[in-house]
């Protein structure tokens, strides 16, 4: 008996025009562990929605979805899914309206704690813990109901590489551990994919293959589909001959459009979170910064665009524009039409089809490219850029990887913060590396990641360090 099973399931939205799933069938084993894939707006969080009943979204459903056994669901946006001010409160949140006893949630809760390693944050607040942190508190808050299946939606977008690979980790440890079913999306699936034993390809609502991760490789390389990029390059290489390109050591340094000088800046008294940090943003490149979550990268870039005032330093930068990480932030209308002018612009990100949509109807992938629209047709000088793949497929972040070159050619400066560090691997010309409230060093690409060990690039690593350059994954 399969623990979740879809026959010829359709849904759509109220007054949508086109159906978010459209005859969707397929089976998934008990204890098995797959991977839900698909561009942008394939239909991906509507299908894992619809496994949860209690979360299912409001529209026309027909088909027949069996569920065998209950279901925890994790959601992508944490801060939208903690409901309590403390971590022990969160991990009981659930269990107190099982008829538990007092002494029984307790032993839970201490259980809990030592699988997931929690114990010393139990009486933390919930608002000061690292992305990362508040991602393995859901998890075992879900893990506290004791689900037969779990349900994963794209749970490591807001997560650095080191803190992604400790939540798969967790994820593929209850999986092999507890004997769960798991059924994940995820963009990013470097650390899943091989571990998976089926994978369900979506596009445009469709099933359009299920079955091992080599037998989905070999039908994307077959109909040469353009998710085919989503595999993770040890799948798409093995066996394959790399060339290796020498690292660039022009150093030349172009002019700085943006410079900022010994910033400092705290949201509590003595618990500075920019301390006395320097960055040069170079004119006309796309310049990047990376590091783990809670380092201070998303303060600095409203530092930068004067969304806060730094206590001690000096910004100085020509006319800038800023893509927030919550697009939603960006949104005042009730109409797409309203919120950006439609042309252009709009048909490159492929979010046409959406003008008479509302802006908090969209799914994470394309909200995520109607508010670059919006950043975009400000005109300014710099734009900043807050994880700008979240939420993109692997085609859409070489959309948008070629726009951000162009804009470069065209006069503009880039400057982004990303967790997906093969993006930035791929398409930026410098990158720097922020810790502990400071920028650490700066340096070209290629050099600065021959360099690193973790947060490196998927090709580095295969290089063992050296700059790896392929075809169709490399500029020159």
């Amino acid at each position: 008996m399969d623990a979740v099973s879809f026959g010829s399931v359709s849904f759509a939205y109220p007054k949508s025009e086109y159906k978010a799933l459209d005859s969707v069938s397929f089976g998934i084993s008990k204890g098995d562990f797959c991977l839900v894939s698909g561009a942008s707006a394939a239909g991906k969080s509507t299908l894992l929605s619809l496994i949860k009943k209690e979360i299912a979204p409001a529209g026309e459903l027909s088909g027949e979805i069996e569920i065998n056994g209950s279901v925890g669901y994790l959601r992508q946006n944490t801060d939208e899914s903690i409901v309590c001010d403390r971590v022990r409160g969160e991990l009981a949140f659930g269990v107190e309206n099982l008829g538990k006893s007092s002494g029984e949630i307790e032993l839970l809760i201490a259980e809990t704690a030592a699988y997931f390693n929690l114990e010393d944050k139990l009486n933390s607040a919930t608002d000061e813990l690292s992305g990362g942190e508040k991602q393995l508190v859901s998890l075992a808050s879900v893990m506290m109901m004791k689900p037969d299946i779990l349900v994963l939606d794209e749970p490591c977008a807001y997560l650095d590489p080191v803190s992604a690979e400790r939540f798969a980790n967790m994820v593929k440890k209850l999986h092999s551990e507890l004997g769960i079913t798991v059924i994940m999306s995820e963009h990013s699936v470097d650390l899943l994919y091989g571990y998976a034993d089926k994978i369900l390809l979506l596009e445009k609502g469709s099933l359009t293959f299920a079955g091992s991760p080599e037998e989905t490789l070999s039908f994307l390389e077959k109909e040469r589909n353009p998710m085919l990029a989503a595999v993770p390059v040890q799948f798409r290489y093995r066996g394959k001959e790399l060339n290796y390109n020498k690292i660039s050591e022009s150093g030349e340094i172009p002019e700085t459009a943006l410079n900022a000088k010994r910033l400092y800046f705290a949201y509590n008294k003595n618990n500075f979170v920019l301390n006395d940090l320097s960055l040069d943003v170079y004119r006309e490149k796309i310049n990047a910064v990376i590091g783990s979550n809670g380092c201070g990268k998303t303060t600095l870039l409203k530092v930068l665009s004067r969304v806060y005032k730094p206590y001690r330093g000096k910004v100085n930068s020509e006319k800038l524009s800023m893509l927030t990480q919550n697009v939603k932030d960006l949104f005042t209308a009730d109409r797409c039409g309203d919120e950006v002018t439609f042309g252009e612009i709009t048909d490159y990100l492929e979010i046409s089809d959406i003008k008479e949509r509302h802006p908090y109807d969209l799914s994470g992938g394309q909200a995520q490219r109607l508010a670059l629209a919006k950043v975009l047709q400000r005109n300014a000088d710099i734009i900043i850029l807050d994880e700008p793949t979240k939420g993109l497929d692997a085609v859409l972040k070489t959309k948008l990887g070629k726009l951000l070159k162009r804009l470069c050619a065209d006069g503009k400066t880039v400057l982004l913060v990303s967790h997906d560090i093969d993006f930035v691997g791929e398409w930026t010309d410098y990158v720097s590396f922020m810790s502990e409230g400071r920028i650490a060093v700066t340096d070209e690409k290629r050099r600065f990641f021959s360099s690193l060990s973790f947060y490196t690039t998927s090709l580095s690593r295969l290089s063992r360090g050296r700059a790896v350059c392929s075809e169709d994954v490399c500029d020159e």
